[in-house]
């Protein structure tokens, strides 16, 4: 969190020229300090205030005219801005910019000055004056410090930026990481190969599970294809790390590149299986590998896929189309028209006469089906109850 937003440039100038004059043992005058602090002020706003990306809970610092670092914990809480990469070793995560920053030179300080200045945003960009020590490649600073703010010594070179807010904040020294920074800028985030969708309480119940991510789509050629996943696992746990939701699943891979590995452990038909993945560039024109989703019933029109239809889709898909739902269908708000129903309750449609033939088999039971619509492919529950 942000100190109080209404800081007035005045008053920091003379918190600033009273602390630094209650610092220094040399006896000049206070009119003197006052003008070499103001003339570091104004050379800090020109060198660095197009160097600083406000966010909604920290600052950005750009590192190169078209990517900025950002701690990992502001990226979390921003809404419209996706990381290019994530490191949570060094707990920083680099976003690409809309358009070109001054990039900032981090160097290394040649003292170990306990006072330093905080160039950050508040309602505008404000510079403060922090006491800190270094210990090791951080320094912790006194009191609780915007996250992201960039870290400067007293001879204004560019040290760090804050990564930890608290009763003791704590600053990054960025150049020890330059080459790990620029792995994050100019390598590829890793990819499953997978689509997937959280267990609700309703699959959940169908599937004996409370919690995972169940895999709707495997991508042709894919890691996950490669590993011999499959549609309706479960993912339950990703480098030990229990997957509750999809967002979990998604927070782990979005710390890893192209190249690197995954362990999931993934519930199949009850038993638990582990599978190692090795993440890879997600192609540029994929195509999906189509999976099913299956439903009951009455009121619902089904028809041979039209090859109009297989034309738009590009690619060979098995299943039977939906042609109508009628208003007076258990249906009805579940399937829509023109979904192509592949499975039904992890079996796969491959024609209309596949499709008579397991409901038939299913009798009064929930109908779990995988419906492709729009490009993508997603689950849905059809209530137990007989067709007509």
């Amino acid at each position: 969190m942000f100190r109080d937003k209404s800081y007035p440039k005045a008053i920091a100038i003379l918190f600033i020229t009273f602390f630094i004059l209650s610092l220094t043992e040399q006896s000049q005058c206070e009119e003197n300090f006052s003008t070499l602090i103001k003339t570091k002020m104004e050379t800090i706003y020109q060198r660095f205030s197009n160097s600083l990306i406000p966010l909604q809970q920290g600052v950005a610092v750009s590192i190169d005219k078209n990517y900025a670092i950002v701690p990992a914990k502001v990226i979390e809480k921003v809404q419209n801005i996706s990381a290019v990469a994530l490191d949570s070793k060094l707990n920083l995560a680099v976003i690409k910019l809309s358009r070109e920053f001054n990039p900032v030179v981090f160097d290394i300080s040649k003292t170990k000055d306990e006072v330093f200045f905080l160039f950050t945003f508040l309602d505008e960009p404000s510079l403060l004056i922090v006491k800190g020590k270094f210990k090791e490649n951080k320094v912790e600073l006194q009191g609780r410090q915007p996250l992201g703010s960039l870290l400067l010594s007293l001879d204004l070179i560019p040290l760090g930026v804050v990564t930890e807010s608290g009763s003791i904040s704590e600053a990054l020294l960025i150049k020890p990481f330059y080459s790990e920074i620029n792995k994050l800028i100019k390598r590829k985030p890793g990819w499953l190969g997978l689509q997937g969708q959280t267990i609700t309480a309703e699959l959940g119940k169908i599937m004996s599970v409370s919690e995972g991510v169940i895999v709707t789509n495997i991508y042709e050629g894919g890691p996950a294809d490669k590993a011999k996943l499959r549609r309706g696992d479960i993912i339950v746990e990703a480098d030990n790390i229990k997957i509750r939701e999809l967002k979990d699943l998604q927070n782990i891979v979005s710390t890893k590149f192209a190249g690197e590995s995954i362990n999931l452990e993934v519930l199949r038909d009850g038993i638990r299986k582990t599978y190692l993945l090795i993440l890879e560039e997600p192609p540029e024109n994929f195509i999906q590998k189509r999976t099913p989703h299956i439903l009951p019933i009455r009121g619902v029109e089904v028809i041979e896929i039209p090859e109009n239809v297989k034309t738009k889709i590009k690619k060979s898909i098995n299943g039977v189309f939906v042609k109508k739902v009628s208003e007076d269908s258990p249906a009805l708000g579940i399937l829509k028209e023109e979904d192509i129903i592949v499975e039904i309750n992890k079996k796969s449609v491959n024609s209309y006469k596949d499709f008579n033939e397991i409901i038939q088999q299913i009798g009064n039971n929930d109908l779990l089906i995988l419906v492709y619509r729009q490009d993508s492919f997603q689950y849905v529950i059809i209530p137990g109850q007989k067709s007509r």
